[in-house]
């Protein structure tokens, strides 16, 4: 059964070859730990913009086809996910996500429903907001690599479209594209190749037929030794990015970005990440 990606996901080999592994502008420490009953948690603590942003998050199975997550950040934000999945049918995920603001005291629910099988993924969301939910509905379909795929989001309260998008790509082996259409002025396209088992590049191209604005960006990845990710993005403007990714321990992840104007050569900024998995 060949089942295609989800709508947010179609792109994903080439989008995270633009953002997995940089960690300009922030110092960044995750730890993820696992207890003997299935428990997962997940401390992140962030400095940025000279203010430090601290999460903790945790996720178990109660019960088989049963997922519950709680995360919380020190805003005094948490959000809670209630997951049921291939119960109902298989196949069939739903989540209800609730959002509360201790500081502000605003409250949002989000009720999710995936659907996933042979040659068809889809998504239908919906806000529970009382003066009028918003709709957001996605669909890919697959067949011999050709993927087609669209998502429409639907404001009842102002009975209005806020969002039109289309897409349709193809995957095969070492190669993939993907090119989406937004509201019929925006055009993206992402190419990923695999070179070898060591490097893949990836390229993006945006062109908005309002404007006429054009941006285009080209990454690529390489892992040195079984240790040791390098990886590189530059875009039109020069800005390039370089970042180095060490495991310094089976356990201990560390990762290393410098980004300058390579037109330029200022506005140098940097980052530091480390992830342990204990």
């Amino acid at each position: 059964m060949v089942v295609p990606p989800t709508f947010s996901d179609l792109g994903k080999v080439a989008k995270d070859v633009f953002n997995k592994g940089f960690s300009i502008g922030s110092n960044k420490l995750s730890v993820k730990t696992k207890t003997s009953a299935g428990i997962s948690l997940s401390p992140t603590f962030e400095m940025k913009n000279d203010g430090l942003v601290a999460s903790f998050e945790t996720s178990g199975s109660p019960a088989e086809g049963f997922t519950l997550k709680e995360k919380w950040t020190s805003e005094n934000v948490t959000k809670t996910n209630l997951i049921v999945e291939d119960k109902i049918a298989k196949g069939l995920k739903l989540d209800l996500e609730v959002v509360v603001n201790a500081a502000s005291g605003k409250k949002g629910a989000v009720a999710k429903t995936a659907y996933k099988t042979d040659c068809f993924n889809g998504t239908f969301d919906a806000n529970l907001d009382l003066a009028g939910p918003t709709l957001n509905a996605t669909a890919v379909g697959e067949y011999s690599g050709v993927q087609g795929g669209a998502e429409v989001a639907f404001d009842t309260e102002k009975s209005k479209l806020t969002k039109n998008t289309l897409a349709i790509g193809y995957t095969q082996n070492d190669f993939s594209f993907v090119g989406f259409v937004k509201d019929l002025s925006l055009f993206e396209g992402l190419v990923h190749h695999k070179v070898n088992a060591d490097t893949e590049i990836a390229a993006s191209l945006n062109w908005n037929n309002q404007t006429n604005g054009c941006s285009f960006n080209f990454g690529a990845k390489h892992i040195l030794d079984s240790a040791t990710a390098l990886r590189m993005k530059i875009n039109d403007s020069g800005k390039t990015t370089l970042s180095v990714t060490h495991k310094v321990k089976p356990w201990l992840e560390a990762t290393f970005s410098n980004q300058v104007n390579a037109k330029t050569l200022n506005g140098l900024a940097h980052g530091i990440s480390l992830e342990a998995s204990l």
